[in-house]
Formats: structure tokens, sequence, C-alpha cells
């Protein structure tokens, strides 16, 4: 019985439905600290509390990262994404932020066969999982949407990006340490957000009155499990049954909206709630 449950925890959507919790967690201590700061300076202090961290982890596995070309491209993207989701963040409740989001695996499963090969493509149940997940995340969160302004874009965009740099884990998955690529990505956060603060702002980033220090220090403490959970994810399956085990996102959002924010929920939560429940055993079905 241990035996199955270690290996029903190592699976790549199991691994994907806990790094998901890690970022509603990470979000919602990303939508308390924007009262006040900008999106760039709690990137730059998210990574004050992420970096050290992931170095801890990742020692024994060494630092030596052999696909540079696709590294950068995961920084890059990676970067943009979390500039745009954070931005976003500010306008938007967690809830319709994960509505939004919940876009990303039908964007990789149409980009990891043209990037990864045909090994990445998917089959029927996949393809019925991700409608389904996709349903149950708009009866979730649909009847309250209120993305009819600019903050909804700026998610759009993060979502566009993230699938994007959600490929390049996979890419890099094949090859290196789950923990050097996280170190690596969590370093160059930094000064990517210091450079676009002084570009974009003019000024350095400030530093988190007392008040927001606990928030950051979630934020970056939940920022670095969600990486490694789900960069490991990535390694062992295939990009499409990851991506789409993100779906428990939505549900994960709607508690944390109603513990965090009080935001109490409607009679949609349990239609919603089921459907991605039934989206999430397609995939173990199509796991096995």
């Amino acid at each position: 019985m241990l035996s199955a449950l270690r290996t029903a925890l190592s699976s790549g959507p199991v691994l994907m439905t806990l790094a998901t919790l890690s970022f509603c967690v990470m979000v919602a201590a990303v939508k308390v600290a924007r009262t006040e700061l900008g999106p760039f300076e709690i990137i730059a202090w998210r990574g004050a509390v992420s970096v050290p961290l992931a170095f801890a982890f990742s020692w024994r596995s060494g630092f030596r990262m052999g696909r540079l070309p696709v590294f950068l491209a995961r920084a890059a993207f990676g970067f943009a994404a979390m500039s745009c989701f954070f931005t976003a963040a500010k306008g938007l409740s967690l809830a319709d932020l994960s509505l939004i989001t919940r876009l990303q695996p039908l964007i990789v499963a149409l980009t990891a066969p043209l990037l990864l090969g045909a090994r990445e493509r998917s089959g029927p149940m996949i393809w019925l999982a991700l409608v389904i997940g996709l349903a149950g995340c708009a009866v979730l969160i649909g009847p309250e949407m209120s993305v009819g302004n600019g903050f909804g874009l700026w998610a759009l965009a993060a979502t566009t990006a993230s699938a994007i740099a959600h490929t390049a884990v996979r890419a890099l998955g094949q090859s290196e340490a789950p923990r050097t690529v996280v170190f690596w990505f969590q370093l160059s956060n930094a000064p990517f957000a210091v450079a676009a603060q002084l570009a974009l702002v003019g000024t350095l980033p400030r530093l988190p009155p007392p008040s927001l220090i606990a928030p950051v220090l979630v934020c970056g403490i939940a920022a670095t499990a969600g990486q490694l959970l789900m960069t490991k994810a990535y390694q062992q399956d295939r990009a499409t049954v990851v991506a789409a085990a993100s779906y428990s996102g939505p549900l994960w959002s709607v508690l944390l909206d109603l513990a965090v924010f009080g935001i109490v929920p409607g009679w949609t939560v349990a239609v919603g709630g089921a459907l991605v429940v039934a989206a999430g055993y397609l995939l173990f079905r199509d796991k096995r």
C-alpha cells in the first residue's frame, strides 16, 4: 500500500496538482502584497526569499545547465508570464485569474507536439479531459466573471507566455535536474525584475513595509515549492497530461478566496468541482 501511495505521489498529474496548490497560495500572497508594491518589486523580493531556498535544495544536484538556449527561453517567458500575472492579480479575484489561466493546457496541447515532437501528441482521452476540465472551470467561476477590463488582458498575456515557458520546462526535464532548473530560474528573476523596475518605473525596488513582510515570505516559499513540484512533474509525464492536471487550480482558488478574502462561493462550486474531478479521473485512466 505504501508503495502504491509513493508511486501515485510521484506521478506527473499528482505533482502538478500539488504545484498548482502552491502557486494558488503564492498568488493569494501576491494579491495582498499588490496593495502597496508593484509587480516587479514583488518579483525582486520574492527572489530574495526563493533563491536561498532553491540553492539549499539544488546544491547536491550541481549547477551545470547543459541546454542553455532552452533555459533562456524558459527564463524569459517565465518572467514575462509572472510580470503579467502579478499585474492582473491587483484587479481580479483568484477565481477569475484561475479561469483565464486554464486556457494554458489547451495552448500547451497545441504547441508541445510542434516544439517537442510527435511523442508529445495527445490522444482522445487527454483532449476529452481538457474540454471537461475547462467546462468545469467555467461553471466554477464563470457566473461571477469580471474580466472585461485591462486586467483580463494582462491575464491572457500571462497565460500565453506561461504555456511556452511550461513547454520549455518539459524540454529541459529530459536532460536537466529539476532542482538545477528551478535554482537558475529563481536566480534569473531578480536581475530581470530590477532592470524592468528601473526601465519602466525609474526607481529601484522599495523595501516591503512591515505589514507585507509575511506575504512576501509566503510568496517566496510557495513559489519555490511550486516550481520544484512543477518541474519534477514535467519530467515524469507528457506536457499535455501534466498541464491538464492544473485544472485543480480553480477549486483551490475558490477555497482560498473564501479563507483569505471572505468571498463566499455559490452553488456552481459543486457542479464545477465535480467536472474538474472528472477531468482528473480521465487523466488518471490515461496515465494507467
